[in-house]
């Protein structure tokens, strides 16, 4: 569930950008460790060195999750949201002046945080309009179709997909509880939209149902 679809670390491990590599400063997290807070003062860009990161937003007693961030993904903590270690996650850590006076000798960099935080505020949307539109059984299959779409691997006779995201991960994105989305997705393998085949992998036999399901066949 990579946002960028870059992997920055092989960048900065070469030896032209050295200059750049040179602005970040290591820093270590503890699983479940909230990194950044929405109002935090810090002015900072970090890069993925090892673990993830869960970017999500706050009010009162809900958590809406907008993306997991994993090794190679930059980010910015001037988006205004939380950012949560769900690994044992390691950070290159810099202030954003610093990144500044280098990044225009890196298009690269600049190209893949707008890719990153685009593909947050589109997750924000999608959020607000599920919550707004949909139940949560059609953003889940929403979520599902996405992913088989982009990665997905193309069978004979369907999509083979693997959701990188454990069950506690996958509802906190939906803003369902885990025994709900657990439930849903046994009920997709129920109504044979699904095959189960382990752990967090599973065959389409029909993109067309799926979308039909969801209520996205005009899509």
């Amino acid at each position: 569930m990579k946002f960028s679809g870059v992997n920055l670390l092989d960048e900065l491990a070469k030896e032209e950008l050295s200059g750049l590599r040179a602005v970040f400063h290591e820093r270590s997290f503890p699983k479940g460790q909230v990194i950044y807070a929405a109002e935090t003062d810090e002015n900072t860009v970090f890069v993925i060195a090892r673990g993830r990161v869960r970017v999500y937003l706050a009010y009162e007693d809900k958590e809406f999750t907008l993306g997991f961030l994993e090794r190679g993904d930059i980010y910015s903590t001037h988006a205004g949201c939380f950012a949560q270690a769900m690994d044992d996650t390691l950070l290159l850590t810099t202030d954003v002046q610093s990144v500044k006076r280098v990044m225009v000798e890196v298009p690269l960099f600049t190209r893949t945080m707008v890719r990153v935080l685009g593909n947050i505020l589109n997750n924000s949307f999608s959020i607000i309009g599920g919550l707004a539109f949909k139940d949560i059984y059609k953003r889940l299959i929403g979520f599902i179709l996405d992913e088989a779409k982009r990665n997905g691997v193309p069978e004979a006779d369907g999509v083979d997909l693997t959701i990188d995201l454990t069950i506690e991960q996958l509802a906190q994105l939906m803003g369902a509880t885990r025994q709900t989305v657990s439930t849903l997705l046994n009920d997709m393998v129920r109504a044979e939209l699904m095959q189960k085949r382990g752990r967090g992998r599973y065959f389409i036999p029909s993109m067309a149902a799926l979308e039909r399901a969801a209520g996205a066949s005009s899509m």
